[in-house]
């Protein structure tokens, strides 16, 4: 048994969720994800505007349906690569990159170029965290933290990337659902 698929697979809750898919195409949504593992105090999550993939055979995906949905489609990594999407990279919490991430972050502040475009540095900063994430980690469900293993899950990223769209939301903002509604739109617009 191969330990990973040749289709990355999208799943969710609603079969309305996968006609939309089906009908209008992928449009990145901001998702709350742990960043804790970065050591910022005070910053424990934060939304990225994102697709997200596993990369999991059908013969080990039940767990992952159960969690996220048992409704979803499946493409070839082929058009994943094609349409800029990439695995994320899992981090190990006792490993050096946590610490080469917070001095990437002091020596971008002590820089006289603040450049906060997309590509000054730390808006290449904040696009690397986005493909980033803890091999085990808290998600939020309904306002209710969940420990999960991420990295069985394998996960590949589309991250929007457009001056018109956020980099990134707080936690605070993304649990304010007209605001999160508003940006989620804003990706729509710009992105696809």
């Amino acid at each position: 048994m191969k330990p990973k698929s040749s289709t990355l697979f999208h799943f969710t809750k609603s079969n309305e969720t996968l006609k939309l898919l089906l009908k209008g195409g992928f449009w990145p949504r901001y998702c709350l994800e742990d960043v804790s593992w970065l050591g910022s105090e005070g910053v424990i999550f934060v939304a990225y505007p994102m697709v997200c993939f596993c990369d999991i055979p059908l013969s080990r995906v039940d767990e992952h349906v159960k969690f996220y949905g048992e409704f979803g489609i499946g493409l070839t990594k082929e058009w994943a690569m094609s349409n800029g999407m990439t695995p994320v990279h899992y981090i190990s919490p006792n490993s050096d990159i946590p610490a080469i991430y917070s001095n990437l972050v002091n020596l971008l502040a002590t820089t006289d170029d603040q450049d906060n475009s997309l590509d000054g540095g730390w808006g290449v900063l904040r696009h690397l965290l986005a493909y980033t994430k803890p091999i085990e980690g808290n998600i939020v469900v309904a306002s209710e933290l969940i420990e999960k293993d991420f990295h069985q899950e394998s996960e590949w990223r589309f991250i929007a990337r457009h001056d018109d769209v956020h980099d990134f939301i707080t936690r605070s903002s993304f649990e304010k659902d007209e605001e999160v509604a508003g940006r989620n739109n804003e990706t729509k617009k710009t992105v696809c």
